[in-house]
């Protein structure tokens, strides 16, 4: 039987849940995917979401037999269409069954989307930019996905390239050990910076929340501004993902860089709670979940080093070691033993190279695709 696409109403709750919860039919055999919180999922999938203001969305399911067999969304990103002076199009959330026709059919609908509103290349998977989960899983697929990172099966990568797909960038996760600390090179770089007592350290204050997540806002759409990729979001929409990192946040790995009083720069590491949300395969913190979300909380061994920025003008100060080096001591304080640190654009060296020199090593690899619709 011939596959059928069906749009998904994203304002039906019925509509949301299929899209949403159809991962837990892809992966129920594969032991290394880990199920996502579904209210986290509901709430990213709302028309409410601040996202969704200054970009348009159509989500389609695939059937066969009646049954859903894959889904994807199409996006077109106004805000960064605007700022790249672009007219590129997204796919994302991306998931379907080992059948290729399944994938075939999802691809070309999000594609028709999106020439006819004018968008001259497609990009993606991102769900659903580039501020969110993003980037198709090549190697590395071994290790259960840290907090926020993405995972999916190796019949993807054949699937998109069928399709005439073909790499845009590459992103790199780089796994570090805790326990190897800093090197002297390193740790001395950072002695030095602190030495010159222009630079300040402080964690984000909870009391205070807003007025920090103002400031790194400020910092984080300075700083990335001219990063492949980035699109800054709105105050709205930084302040709706803050909201949802408060609860899990550890604010000891919220370190802010001050210079003569100046916000001028902040790291970011948030303990994996990948491992916790393993064990509660359903998704759902009720009525059990939540017990092991409190208590498993505490078994967590790993974190993962989302973002680090400094603002251009702070750049020649060796902020970006000493955030490390300290970010480095307070995760060993804490206890955990490893963190990841990710994901690093291929061919940003600024970043790359320290974390080589760090003794960091690449352990998987992300892959945005693209293709040209003219």
């Amino acid at each position: 039987m011939a596959i059928q696409l069906r749009e998904i109403n994203l304002n039906k709750s019925s509509d949301v849940k299929e899209f949403a919860f159809l991962p837990w039919q892809i992966y129920k055999e594969d032991s290394t995917w880990v199920p996502p919180l579904k209210l986290a999922l509901i709430d990213l999938l709302s028309p409410k979401h601040p996202f969704y203001e200054t970009a348009e969305v159509k989500c389609w399911i695939a059937e066969e037999n009646t049954n859903a067999v894959g889904r994807v969304m199409a996006v077109v990103n106004k805000k960064y269409n605007e700022y790249n002076n672009a007219q590129l199009g997204f796919f994302g959330f991306f998931e379907c069954v080992e059948k290729q026709e399944v994938a075939k059919a999802l691809l070309q609908k999000a594609e028709s989307f999106l020439k006819d509103k004018g968008m001259t290349a497609i990009q993606g998977p991102v769900n659903p930019s580039t501020n969110y989960e993003c980037g198709l899983l090549i190697n590395g697929y071994d290790d259960s996905p840290q907090i926020m990172m993405t995972y999916n099966p190796k019949y993807y990568l054949q699937f998109l390239e069928d399709q005439n797909y073909t790499k845009n960038k590459d992103l790199i996760a780089y796994q570090f050990e805790i326990a190897k600390g800093m090197p002297p090179k390193i740790k001395r770089i950072a002695e030095m910076v602190r030495k010159r007592g222009k630079v300040k350290f402080r964690q984000i204050d909870l009391k205070n929340w807003n007025r920090d997540i103002a400031i790194l806002q400020d910092i984080y759409n300075e700083a990335w501004e001219a990063n492949w990729g980035f699109v800054p979001m709105t105050p709205e929409e930084f302040a709706h993902t803050a909201k949802d990192m408060k609860s899990i946040v550890d604010p000891n790995l919220l370190i802010i860089a001050e210079v003569d009083g100046e916000a001028a720069g902040f790291i970011l590491t948030l303990p994996d709670y990948n491992q916790v949300f393993k064990k509660i395969p359903n998704g759902k913190l009720l009525p059990t979940g939540i017990f092991k979300l409190l208590f498993g909380k505490k078994k967590i061994t790993r974190t993962r080093t989302i973002t680090l920025g400094v603002k251009s003008k702070f750049r020649k100060y060796g902020l970006e070691t000493v955030l490390y080096d300290q970010c480095c001591n307070n995760i060993h304080a804490a206890g955990y033993v490893e963190t990841e640190m990710s994901w690093i654009l291929e061919d940003n060296l600024l970043m790359n190279k320290p974390l080589l020199a760090m003794g960091a090593k690449p352990y998987k690899t992300y892959r945005i695709y693209g293709k040209e619709l003219n």
